[in-house]
């Protein structure tokens, strides 16, 4: 899809929306919320203008887009027509000879903060991997369309190559999610982990999951040490799961969380916000 199908896409669908809400909703009251001119805002849905990045990014804010929409609208405005605009939204992608690990940005993740991205990326992984949406989609249990565009997504990303006669490759063999500040797409991923365990808690057989918990009582001051022990779990399991050729995909999800409320003497002061770690 070109910047300029992605915009009219965009419109169309909240227009929809509105309108959906208020049937007397009309182009010009639409136009009035863009903070466009009524023939302007019909031209564009028509395609008939074109619009310029700088108007995408007024749109993005006008809608109140949230950072995942936002970042996929203007992930199709290029500055420079041979390259999308990695660099000016993500900052400068690893060399060739650097391509182990990628670090994933805030914006980044917000595009594919959606766990069949990350699914995708393991999928391909497994030797003799489905390679058409379809059957990606059937071995993941989502829809055909939700694979293709998390698939154009990927690749749009530089962090998936290949194609469904060649197969499916990651460009990086690891990808590391931020952790520095709080961010919404993150505790929307999160919530998505929720869902996604109660599903095989009720689904899967005990001999395909793994479910265990541990209480405590601790020290709040300890938590950093306890994050570092739970990180290293999660890399020692990443190290395991390459010693032999995977035929399944797994999400391993950490949940370590206060039960008991704060009082005023073990109540600590704020500090500066962390970001969650998906």
């Amino acid at each position: 899809m070109n910047d300029q199908a992605a915009v009219q896409k965009l419109l169309r669908r909240k227009l929809n929306e509105l309108q959906a809400r208020n049937p007397a909703f009309s182009v010009r009251a639409f136009a009035a919320r863009l903070k466009l001119q009524p023939s302007a805002t019909n031209e564009i849905l028509k395609g008939q203008r074109r619009v310029s990045r700088k108007l995408a990014e007024r749109l993005a804010t006008t809608l109140h887009l949230d950072p995942s929409e936002r970042a996929e609208l203007l992930g199709h405005f290029p500055s420079d027509r041979k390259r999308k605009t990695l660099n000016q939204m993500f900052g400068t992608l690893p060399s060739s000879e650097d391509r182990e690990t990628l670090r994933l940005t805030s914006d980044q993740f917000s595009v594919i903060s959606d766990w069949v991205h990350f699914a995708v990326l393991n999928l391909v992984k497994i030797p003799d991997h489905p390679r058409t949406p379809l059957q990606m989609a059937e071995r993941l249990g989502v829809s055909e369309t939700k694979i293709q565009g998390a698939i154009e997504r990927l690749v749009r990303l530089d962090l998936l190559s290949g194609d469904e006669n060649s197969g499916w490759k990651r460009t990086y063999s690891r990808i590391n999610t931020p952790d520095d500040v709080l961010d919404l797409s993150v505790q929307k991923s999160h919530l998505t982990d929720m869902e996604l365990a109660r599903e095989s808690l009720l689904r899967d057989p005990i001999d395909r999951r793994d479910f265990s918990s541990l209480m405590v009582a601790i020290d709040p001051e300890l938590l950093p040490r306890a994050k570092e022990i739970l990180r290293r779990a999660q890399d020692d399991i990443a190290a395991l799961a390459a010693e032999k050729p995977a035929t399944e995909v797994y999400r391993l999800t950490n949940y370590f969380f206060p039960l008991s409320l704060p009082t005023a003497k073990s109540e600590s002061p704020p500090k500066p916000l962390k970001k969650e770690y998906p």
